[in-house]
Parts: structure tokens; C-alpha cells; sequence
């Protein structure tokens, strides 16, 4: 229970963020690795100017170009933000997200202000979402799928809502009236406080009457140089007293955004297949396009009181033209991985490396999205727009070799990607390999690797699916094998075990697991073994679910996650005895006794260095201790600064930051545990943190380079015990308290360390810690 407690209290210490240089987290601390290349939205304020990414937000400063990025870790209360408006008068920042949630973000300091009305309203039924903003003074008039709603954005409480029944795309205020552009044509109303302008019967329709088509639809709407500015079916159009006047049009195209807030009206227009146009026109009416390099696939557009035009765009989403008139484009790129969703992650104390592709259940997805690696602070990405990428998919599987730091990406659709200092040096597929790695038997246009795990020899396992050479080996010496035929060829992830045993996950109509055995010699398929634990060797509460994750503890035993929780394979180093099947762990999660994450989703699973499990499925995080019993914590939407609730993939790094990957982003997370040795590292080599602790220091003081789970005192000068505890892998934590729960005094402490294997061996100071009092 003390860990529960210990990690609930690194977590409200520590909703801390880091926006570039990847120092090494705080324990308890969240980092973000979200994607920064799609600008959905834009908007400027006097000095800065606010994209919505997608997932966050992206603020840049007007000054010198400097990125701040807003996300739930500092001022944001949700993940895809999709609408971002700027509004002067009450200094606040509108966030709309795709869930319909709503921020109000101060600019001048003051708390986020969360909105949840229309989000969390059940009485509003179909399409709730927020289409654009138009603001009148502090009173922000919402577009939505349902109407227009009035909200005051310094109090944070809804005015008044009409019911349009239309999904409506803008408002303007002109002409003392309010204007709505929707789906079945523009309507109006006087803008008097005497009217029931809620009730959407009383609105006027601008008909054939007033010059307008019979039909049509109309998805902006803005006001500029005293005029009113229209889409009429996808042409630009202002209204005159002749009635409505076309301005411009492009054919195949379709209007974006109309949007007036520098010295020029600025229209937008996109296309299916194609780059978009931009158009600028001042005061004269003379319409001008903006330089063609600066689009792709437009999404908005703004001007800015000093002539500059920022643009959101899907490619590479952060564009500007510092003068107007000149056409000179900027694209401003950002250092981070590449896609929101993560497959496969491994990870070492230098690099990190993710995929970011995924499978349609158990076919490709043609995904290109690829890989990247974080590295010295840096993320390198390989995609589809990368040209040593271009004729790969479906990146689904990572392996980092333990000795020279080579990289290896399984594909689904390519073979097997080889990289060494972050080049990609071969693609190994059937051309190269003498015909080992292979094309799938029902789909020769595929080879498909599906699992990637090196054993204690260096050599490369793979899970060739759907090849008749199903499981294949790229051993130390550059050499490829391929093993005797196994049970199944519908093979996925693979793990090898502590005795050198391989575990691969089987998918389809036959799920379970293969283990396989290669013997003494490597090329000799004689001494072979091999078992199949399909459904009948599990549990029965688990023998109608199927196998989604797999991974090897400290102890050798052999953790399977499922889409009904977890069965654990304990078989004394003989995985090959009839009698070796999984059992079920009985688990006190949120203090009710119950099977381990039944009826969870169990996506991944990862150890870390205290042989703690955790366990990402669709409903969070799950942090366990050892044996799986007791909760040590849980991390979700609610409670953390988790983007999702659905964890994709986990990895451990050596010292204890945890990436977990989602399908809203990437996070990492400074566990209180490190990997152990077999030895504790010598005197200088155990480093404490902080030291000196400072009085006004509130954190624990973290003591690494331990013996895994090496048992830890703490003595004062006197050499009277303070505290006693065992290392967590190879980290010891101390809140700098004694056993009554009182901070220590002003003195030197002295940490003595045992090695939990060599319980001969006599305890030893092994560091000092300086504690400073007031």
C-alpha cells in the first residue's frame, strides 16, 4: 500500500511539462511527444499567434518565433483540439475539440476556464459540433451542427441558444442583424434583444426573392470594409442592394475559410486531390492570390494587424507570409515524431525508437505513417515521405540490437528495415535473404514480419505471418535460417524468455501460443521442439478471448495479456510439460479482489526494473506489483495527463522513464524504478538526488546504482537508523523522513546497501546525503 500511496503523491507533485530539450524527467513527472505537423486551425492574438494541431495547441511567438506548446499537461483540459479563436476583448483563447468539450484559455494568466455544456448535453441529438466562433465584444456566437450559441467569455456561461435544426457553419453581425451561414442557405434576423430571435421561425432565408438560389448551401460567412461576404454553393459572393454579387470562384474547388481580420478579406479554397488556393482582396476589391508554394491542403487562414498571414494547413501545418504582398512563404517545421499513434516501442538509456503503423486486425492498413527515433533530444522520422521509406508500409515492430545499437523494423507489407546510426543501410526481403524471408503463402505481394526479439546470443527471431518459413532467424553472424515448420503460420509477437525459449503469439481462427525450442545447434532442426498452448491451456475464464500481448518478467515467467486480462506461465524453465498452462492472478484493484484486469483489453505490457508489470488496455494504465496482486497504480483520462484511455504499446527505459504509447499520442512517465544489477555499482557510482537537499526541497530523494531489490538503511551521524526500504530495481526513495513521519533534521545521512543475492555480504555506505535545514 505504501507504493500506492508513493506514486499518487509523484503524480500530484509533478503535472510538470518540458517543451524541448529532453533532460531526464523528475520521478513522478509526464512528458509529452505529441505529433506537430497538421495546423487545423489559426488565430492570432497582439503577440502571438495559436494553431490547433489536432491533439494540441501550438503557440508561437510573434517576437522571435519561439514555440510554447499548450496541452493537458499546463493549460488544457482535453486532447484534439480542432478550433482555436482569439478573442481581444476578454483575453482569452477559445479551444473547440473534436468531442465538443470547450476551453477558454487566459491569456493575461489566469486559470483555464472548462466548458463542458454541449459535450456532456444528452437532449442534443445529432451533430453537436463547433463549426467556427464570431465574437461581439466578450460575447463569443458558437456555429454548430445544431445552431447558434451565445456564450460570454469572461464568465464562461452559456447566454442563449437557437435550434436551427440545420448544421450552421458561421455567423456574422452586419447590418444590425445576425447573419447565419448553414447547410440549407443564409439566414437572418434582427439583432433586437426584443425579438425572440431563439426561435428559429422568425428567421429570414435569403431566397430567390433577395437574388439567391432557389437551393444552396453556404459554409462562410464574414464581414469586411462594411460589407457582408458569402459563400453561395462554393463561390465567393458579397451582398449588395442589387442583391448578391460574385467575386470569385474556382472550379473543382471548394471554400474553406472566409476570414477579415488585417486590412485584407482572405478566402481560402481546397480541393480533394490537389494543392489548395488562397486569395487576398483589399479595400479596392482587386483580388490577389497568395504565392502557391505556401499551400497544400489549406484549413484556415488569418491576416494580422501588421500585414502578416498565418495559415493552417495538413501538410506540414505551420505557414506564414511575413509581408503579403511579397509571396514569401515560411514553413516552420517542428521537431517531433511524425504520427499520433504508436504500435511498437523500444526503447535504451541513449534512444528511443517507435512504429507508427498498425494493423486492420490481422491485415495490412497500408499505412505509411513509418517509424522515428528519439535520440539526444531529437526525433527522426522515416515515412512515407522520407525516399528510402516510399515502398515500404505497415511499420509494426521494433528491436534494438543489445550490443552495437543497430535498429531493426519490421514491416507487413516490405520485409525488414536495417538501420545503424540513423540511416536505413538494407531492406532484407526475399531478394536478399536466400529466400528465408518470404512472401506469404495466400499473398505473395506482402512479406510480412509481424514480431522481432533477439535472444541472449544476438540473434534476430522474426515472425515471418503467413510464410510457410514462419519463424526465421538473422543470426549474430549475419547469416539467415529458417526453423521447421510450426503449428500455425498466423504468428505475431514474439518474446524469448530467460532459458532462451521463444513465445509467439497466434492470431485468427486458432489463437493462443507457440513455444519453440531450436536445440544445441541453431542449424540443425533435429533436436527442435516446439508445443502449441492453444485456448485449451488456458484458464477457462480465458479460453474464448484471444491473445494480444506478450512479455517476459525478471523471474521467467511468461505474462500473456488477452481481451479478457491476464494469464501468467509459470514453468519452472520447461515450458514443454503438458503440465505448464496458464493461471489466473487473483489482484486487489481499486481495493475489490478480482482476476487481473478481467474483461480488459490488453494491449501491451511492460517490466520494469522492479519487475513491476504494466499493463496498457483500453480502459488506461495499470501498474501492479511483481506478482501481479496488488495495485501500485492507475493512470487514465481522468487523473493524468494521458491524451487516451487506449494504450497501444509500452516500453521501459533502464532508468525507469516509461513511454506509453496511445491512440491520441505519445507519452513518457519518471518511475520511481530503475534496472538493477546483480551487484550494487561501486561507492562513486551511486549518485543521489538532489544532494544537498535544500530546505525548501518538497520531493523524495532518489538514491540508483543498487543491486536489484538490494535492501537500504539510513542511518544518521550517530548511526541510529532513520529509514529502512528496499530498492525498487535499482533505485531507493526517501522522503526524507523518519519513521514517526517527521522531516529529518540538518545533518550528513548515510545510505548502507546489502545485495539481495549475496545475502553474505555485510551492508556498506555506499553514498552520503546532506539534508539542509532552515
Amino acid at each position: 500500500m505504501k507504493k500506492l500511496i508513493t506514486i499518487s503523491l509523484f503524480l500530484s507533485l509533478f503535472f510538470t511539462h518540458t517543451i524541448t530539450a529532453q533532460n531526464d524527467l523528475k520521478i513522478g513527472q509526464w512528458r509529452t511527444h505529441l505529433p506537430y505537423r497538421t495546423g487545423l486551425s489559426v488565430t492570432t492574438s497582439t503577440d502571438a499567434v495559436y494553431w490547433a494541431t489536432g491533439l494540441s495547441i501550438l503557440k508561437m511567438s510573434k517576437a522571435d518565433l519561439s514555440i510554447e506548446r499548450l496541452d493537458k499537461l499546463n493549460s488544457l483540459n482535453d486532447v484534439e483540439a480542432q478550433l482555436v479563436r482569439y478573442n481581444a476583448a476578454s483575453k482569452t483563447l477559445f479551444v473547440g475539440y473534436k468531442n465538443n468539450n470547450i476551453d477558454l484559455v487566459r491569456t493575461d494568466g489566469g486559470a483555464t476556464l472548462n466548458i463542458a455544456d454541449i459535450k456532456n448535453n444528452v437532449n442534443i441529438l445529432g451533430d453537436k459540433t463547433i463549426y467556427n466562433v464570431t465574437f461581439s465584444g466578450d460575447t463569443a456566437f458558437l456555429a454548430c451542427g445544431f445552431g447558434i450559441s451565445r456564450l460570454n467569455m469572461r464568465r464562461g456561461e452559456f447566454l442563449s441558444t437557437t435550434f436551427t435544426k440545420l448544421k450552421t457553419y458561421g455567423v456574422a453581425l452586419f447590418d444590425g442583424k445576425i447573419w447565419a451561414a448553414t447547410e440549407g442557405g443564409i439566414y437572418t434576423v434582427p439583432n433586437d434583444a426584443k425579438l425572440n430571435f431563439l426561435d428559429f421561425k422568425i428567421w429570414k432565408k435569403m431566397d430567390t426573392a433577395d437574388g439567391f438560389p432557389a437551393a444552396y448551401n453556404s459554409k462562410a460567412i464574414t464581414v469586411f470594409d462594411g460589407k457582408l461576404y458569402v459563400d453561395v454553393n462554393d463561390t465567393l459572393k458579397v451582398l449588395s442592394q442589387r442583391g448578391p454579387l460574385s467575386i470569385a470562384s474556382e472550379n473543382g474547388f471548394t471554400i474553406k475559410y472566409l476570414t477579415a481580420n488585417g486590412r485584407n478579406l482572405l478566402v481560402g479554397f481546397a480541393c480533394e486531390n490537389c494543392n489548395g488556393k488562397a486569395f487576398l482582396m483589399d479595400k479596392t476589391g482587386v483580388l490577389k492570390p497568395l504565392v502557391g508554394g505556401c499551400l497544400a491542403r489549406p484549413t484556415d487562414g488569418t491576416e494580422d494587424a501588421e500585414g502578416r498571414v498565418w495559415l493552417g494547413d495538413l501538410f506540414n501545418g505551420y505557414r506564414y507570409l511575413p509581408r503579403a504582398a511579397d509571396g514569401q512563404c515560411t514553413v516552420v517545421e517542428f521537431d517531433s515524431p511524425y504520427s499520433r499513434q504508436s504500435s511498437a516501442i523500444a526503447a535504451t538509456d541513449t534512444s528511443v525508437w517507435v512504429t507508427f503503423d498498425r494493423l486492420n486486425g490481422i491485415n495490412s492498413s497500408e499505412s505509411r505513417e513509418g517509424f522515428a527515433s528519439l535520440k539526444s533530444s531529437k526525433w527522426l522520422n522515416f515515412n512515407g515521405f522520407n525516399p528510402a521509406f516510399q515502398a515500404a508500409r505497415d511499420a509494426i515492430c521494433v528491436a534494438i540490437h543489445p550490443k552495437d545499437g543497430r535498429v531493426f523494423v519490421g514491416t507487413f507489407s516490405s520485409g525488414l528495415f536495417e538501420i545503424k546510426d540513423g540511416k536505413i543501410q538494407k531492406l532484407h526481403n526475399a531478394s536478399n535473404t536466400d529466400g528465408v524471408l518470404s512472401q506469404g503463402v495466400a499473398d505473395p505481394s506482402r512479406q510480412r514480419i509481424t514480431g522481432l526479439a533477439f535472444d541472449s546470443k544476438n540473434n534476430l527471431w522474426l515472425s515471418n505471418n503467413a510464410s510457410a518459413n514462419a519463424l526465421i532467424v538473422l543470426k549474430a553472424d549475419g547469416k539467415w535460417a529458417k526453423m521447421a515448420p510450426i503449428p500455425s503460420v498466423s504468428v505475431h509477437q514474439i518474446v524469448v524468455d530467460g532459458a532462451g525459449f521463444k513465445w509467439l503469439i497466434v492470431k485468427g481462427s486458432q489463437s493462443g501460443i507457440i513455444v519453440f525450442d531450436e536445440g544445441k545447434n541453431i542449424d540443425i532442426s533435429t533436436d527442435d521442439r516446439v508445443r502449441l498452448i492453444d485456448n485449451s491451456n488456458f484458464p477457462k475464464e480465458l479460453q474464448n478471448a484471444a491473445v494480444t500481448s506478450i512479455v517476459t518478467d525478471l523471474n521467467g515467467a511468461v505474462w500473456v495479456g488477452t481481451t479478457n486480462g491476464v494469464a501468467v506461465f509459470e514453468c519452472g524453465g520447461d515450458p514443454f510439460r503438458t503440465a505448464c498452462v496458464g493461471r489466473l492472478v487473483v489482484a486487489s484493484l481499486s481495493n475489490i479482489s478480482e482476476y487481473l484486469l478481467r474483461e480488459k483489453i490488453v494491449n501491451a505490457i511492460a517490466i520494469d526494473g522492479a519487475n513491476r508489470k504494466w499493463f496498457g488496455t483500453n480502459s488506461g494504465l495499470f501498474v501492479t506489483s511483481a506478482d501481479g496482486r496488488e495495485e501500485i497504480a492507475k493512470f487514465n483520462v481522468e487523473n493524468s495527463p494521458l491524451p487516451s484511455n487506449t494504450i497501444t504499446a509500452l516500453a521501459v527505459r533502464p532508468n525507469g522513464e516509461v513511454f506509453i504509447g496511445t491512440d491520441r499520442g505519445l507519452m513518457s512517465y519518471r518511475s520511481d524504478a530503475t534496472e538493477g544489477g546483480v551487484f550494487n555499482k561501486s561507492d562513486n557510482q551511486i549518485v543521489a538526488f538532489p544532494n544537498p537537499v535544500r530546505p525548501d526541497y518538497q520531493g523524495v530523494i532518489a538514491v540508483k546504482g543498487f543491486a536489484r531489490d538490494a535492501n537500504i538503511k539510513i542511518t544518521d551521524s550517530n548511526g541510529s537508523l532513520v529509514f529502512e526500504t528496499k530498492a525498487l530495481g535499482g533505485q531507493a526513495i526517501w522522503d526524507g523522513k523518519d519513521f514517526n513521519g517527521r522531516r529529518v533534521s540538518t545533518g550528513v545521512y548515510f545510505v548502507l546497501a546489502t545485495n539481495t543475492r549475496n545475502l553474505d555480504a555485510a551492508e556498506a555506505v555506499v553514498t552520503k546525503i546532506l539534508v539542509m535545514g532552515n
